[in-house]
């Protein structure tokens, strides 16, 4: 499925924390990520030292025609931006870099998004690849200003507003040179506490109504809600959006033309755990305990970065590195099946698939039709 380092070995002493070997042969091998030369990239998420910014410096080494960062405005994300427009110069990339304001906690902020996505995308025939990376993690039971749980609109609710806000110039990619890709990032989250999932947390509702504030000790334990089952019920989602969205693709007329695929970063040291920890999601101990056995950010960005820019992907596909935590890349779904039988049974799950469509049109009161 070439999503192996050529079958060697993957040596774990060679991967650390701020270690990017893994990183850098991928994206120096011609292999992995195609030539983005004419494509045009939008990307969510991109502060500084995050997933999304790595995700965005494979655009620019492969020398994506134009790349947007799409942010809330922040002192890391404006950061990111500077970093990004630097590297472009020192490695002599062509990209041209945009920035989009966008806060995925405000529809109105997405929808406007969406609008300037596509005034740029349209002066160059189309959006070849939207990544929907930005997230955040175990956040008390707060609601956002349009009424919904702040990670599920954050993680999950927001993107679907961005992807339909956006899909004219993905089908005007598609159409204009031949494939577009949209990829969404999930989490092993999407596995823990191993529920489906379940309308409520979609839906408007009031603070503290899904399950409160408790220790992820309680969460895990007892099997109350909490942080991490919201966490889940989100990044359940986006797996199962991306598979819904597959789905429907393969069933019309743009088949074979626009990608789809999901992805878990496994565990990569970035600045969501340190909001976790900020918000009593994570004790600090624990944190630095699962750091102790993570992944740089760089090497954490290949999976989703295999669905965005990878040569040999198939729509319909999740990515996740070898050894669960780190490792290259591998795939464990392919074209919405399963490469492991029973394996992946939350994501591939046909209930879950239906239901993530109809509970984002419900909760958002709006139709995303891609035809």
């Amino acid at each position: 499925m070439g999503n192996t380092l050529s079958g060697k070995e993957y040596n774990l002493e060679d991967h650390g924390q701020s270690c990017r070997k893994l990183f850098d042969e991928y994206v120096a091998d011609p292999n992995k990520f195609q030539d983005l030369s004419s494509k045009v990239v939008a990307i969510t998420g991109t502060s500084e030292k995050s997933i999304g910014f790595h995700i965005a410096e494979v655009a620019v080494r492969k020398n994506a025609k134009v790349l947007m960062l799409c942010n809330r405005d922040s002192k890391s994300s404006a950061q990111g931006t500077k970093d990004l427009k630097e590297l472009a110069k020192g490695c002599g990339s062509p990209t041209v870099i945009e920035t989009v304001t966008c806060d995925l906690q405000d529809l109105d902020s997405v929808c406007s998004a969406a609008t300037q996505i596509n005034k740029i995308a349209t002066k160059h025939n189309g959006l070849d690849v939207l990544v929907c990376n930005a997230g955040v993690m175990a956040l008390k039971d707060l609601r956002t200003k349009d009424g919904y749980d702040v990670q599920m609109q954050t993680n999950q609710l927001s993107h679907f507003v961005l992807v339909e806000g956006v899909w004219k110039s993905i089908v005007q990619a598609s159409k204009s040179r031949g494939e577009a890709r949209v990829a969404t990032h999930s989490s092993s989250a999407r596995d823990s506490p191993g529920k489906d999932l379940e309308k409520d947390y979609f839906m408007q509702s009031k603070p503290g109504s899904l399950g409160g504030e408790r220790s992820m000790f309680s969460e895990m334990l007892l099997g109350f809600r909490g942080p991490w089952s919201r966490y889940h019920q989100t990044k359940l989602a986006n797996a199962n959006f991306a598979m819904a969205l597959h789905d429907k693709i393969a069933a019309s007329s743009l088949k074979g033309k626009i990608q789809v695929s999901s992805a878990d970063p496994g565990l990569a040291t970035s600045n969501l755990q340190v909001t976790t920890m900020s918000d009593g999601g994570m004790p600090s101990w624990a944190a630095k305990l699962l750091g102790g056995n993570g992944q740089s950010p760089a090497d954490g960005s290949l999976p989703i970065s295999m669905c965005a820019f990878g040569v040999n992907t198939k729509s319909g596909c999740f990515y996740m590195p070898q050894q669960q935590l780190k490792g290259p890349p591998i795939c464990t779904v392919e074209e919405g099946v399963a490469v492991k039988k029973g394996g992946e049974k939350l994501v591939v799950s046909m209930t879950n698939r239906e239901n993530v469509w109809k509970w984002c049109e419900e909760a958002l009161g709006m139709k995303f039709d891609i035809e």
